[in-house]
């Protein structure tokens, strides 16, 4: 249990608005990542065959 923190926070009822905060999120969280662990999760989600490609949308959208 150590691995999570208990947060306090208001979410949006409109599901667009909730749906772009969470992705909003997701590419926050992802831009903390090292950039190995960035293509480990982009193998899991797309398989090996679209890695460069998410990784190259990762990047121009982070800016690394």
């Amino acid at each position: 249990m150590d691995s999570y923190r208990v947060t306090v926070g208001v979410e949006p009822t409109n599901d667009y608005d909730k749906a772009k905060q969470e992705v909003i999120q997701a590419m926050t969280s992802v831009r903390k990542l090292p950039v190995h662990q960035q293509q480990k999760l982009a193998e899991e989600l797309v398989g090996s065959a679209n890695v460069a490609v998410l990784l190259n949308i990762f990047n121009q959208a982070f800016g690394r």
